[in-house]
């Protein structure tokens, strides 16, 4: 059992959280374009949970293992049992930070990249910003640190559609392989090509848009960002594809495809690097459009 103790940070990564949007292709001969933000506005980000405070200096060896489940009382459990996180990667934080704790940004920046790419390779997927599977990132609070503690903990959780995690059972890993995106599939009640914060909803109660299978790595985090205009070519060309196979048909008027991108370099730097493409419905539809081909809009 994992005393409570070792549990820092909670790093939450809300889907579509950094995102230029692109507007929909209604007219394919108007190009889509990314609406960057303001440089200290990671595209409608929602707020870093407030750190727990480690009271105990906890070492490395107190760490659980990958694979392990965590519940809301951020205990180990068997994954049958009722939890809230799965231990995907334990490692070390990179070289070079400071020898007080750093401030949030610093550490997210450090922590969330190797979380997200642990996330990928868990969940049997690079898809996971188009479900509601997230990471959580975790390192040393003030005692611990000083004591030279610099391990990091990556975890999987599912979120609601407001951001939090929620209690499952199961593990979740290689859940996304094989027809297993569709249970996590995100939808949105808000407009992905014109609300700067996504709201979410029910794939299976009225929304607006649907996160397509496909996500595109645009880069690394340690990699220069890319300028809008290659971030746009990039894609209408992939979205236009992935709505073309989404949907079973190209010759639909009244679904659109969009997309949702990192518009700061500090989402960039803190691992948010893919290129998330969305189905838009003319209007609110109750049920999912995937291979709806030439059907009419479901009600």
């Amino acid at each position: 059992m994992v005393r409570g103790g070792w549990l820092a940070v909670i790093v939450l990564a809300l889907v579509g959280m950094v995102g230029a949007c692109g507007r929909p292709a209604t007219d394919l001969s108007q190009p889509a374009s990314a609406t960057p933000s303001s440089p200290d506005n990671a595209g409608g980000a929602a707020p870093l949970p407030m750190p727990r405070v480690d009271s105990g200096g906890v070492s490395r060896d107190a760490l659980p293992a990958v694979g392990a489940c965590i519940d809301a009382a951020h205990k180990t459990v068997t994954c049958v049992d009722p939890h809230q996180g799965e231990v995907t990667l334990i490692g070390d934080l990179p070289d070079g930070l400071p020898s007080s704790l750093p401030d949030d940004t610093t550490m997210t920046k450090a922590a969330l990249p190797p979380c997200r790419d642990a996330l990928a390779e868990y969940l049997g997927s690079h898809d996971a910003d188009a479900t509601d599977l997230q990471a959580w990132a975790f390192w040393p609070q003030a005692e611990a640190w000083t004591q030279g503690e610099r391990w990091l903990v990556c975890a999987a959780t599912q979120i609601d559609s407001a951001g939090n995690p929620i209690t499952i059972t199961g593990s979740l890993k290689h859940v996304l392989t094989g027809a297993g995106f569709a249970r996590y599939q995100t939808c949105t009640v808000s407009s992905p090509s014109q609300s700067q914060t996504l709201k979410f909803g029910p794939c299976d109660k009225p929304h607006l848009g649907e996160a397509m299978p496909g996500v595109q790595a645009l880069g690394r985090s340690t990699d220069p960002m890319p300028a809008a205009d290659t971030i746009n070519e990039v894609a209408r060309t992939r979205c236009s594809q992935e709505l073309t196979s989404y949907l079973g048909t190209d010759a639909r008027s009244d679904i659109t495809y969009t997309w949702r991108a990192p518009d700061t370099r500090q989402a960039w730097s803190q691992g948010y690097t893919n290129l998330i493409c969305y189905a838009e419905a003319a209007r609110p539809v109750g049920a999912r459009l995937h291979n709806i081909g030439n059907r009419p809009l479901p009600a």
